[in-house]
């Protein structure tokens, strides 16, 4: 082979490679850039799932405001447990129902922590803020105030109108 022939062939090799190794690096930079998007997607929705936790937690708490009510005098498994050994009342089974127990107890205490009637006015116009401003919310608090009906009817009835009219703007 002469040296000319071989000049001629080094070029479009030496061009071919450079393609080559060119779309070699720019499929993988693509391939990297795709994983690193899924990966931030996936973060996101993490972080968008604590962040509804968070306010579906804050939101509940509004809600005990809302009904005129602190916590119950009863938080734990272990405090009622605690109770019904007082009472001598023994548990049917392992499924025993420690939250209607814990109904009960908090229905016929002697004290009742209440919050006050501007507190629980209050509480109604916050849980429907949070609920106009993330319409997840919509469909809970509406379900909410419906059952507070019977304990602030008008208030309730207000807000839930406000709600379904919304739902049905959207």
């Amino acid at each position: 082979m002469d040296p000319n022939e071989i000049k001629d062939w080094l070029i479009p090799i030496a061009s071919f490679v450079g393609i080559i190794s060119t779309s070699a690096g720019v499929w993988l930079a693509l391939k990297e850039y795709r994983l690193k998007l899924k990966a931030e997607q996936r973060l996101a929705e993490s972080a968008r799932a604590e962040t509804d936790i968070r306010l579906f937690t804050h939101f509940t708490d509004i809600l005990e405001v809302a009904t005129g009510r602190r916590r119950d005098p009863v938080y734990s498994k272990e405090v009622a447990e605690k109770v019904l050994k007082t009472l001598r009342i023994e548990p049917d089974d392992e499924n025993f129902d420690y939250r209607a127990l814990r109904e009960k107890i908090a229905k016929a205490a002697l004290l009742q922590s209440w919050v006050g009637n501007s507190s629980s006015d209050a509480a109604f116009a916050s849980i429907t803020t949070l609920a106009q401003r993330h319409k997840v919310l919509v469909p809970s608090t509406i379900q909410a105030l419906e059952s507070f009906s019977d304990w602030k009817p008008e208030l309730a009835n207000k807000y839930i109108k406000i709600l379904k009219n919304l739902k049905t703007d959207t």
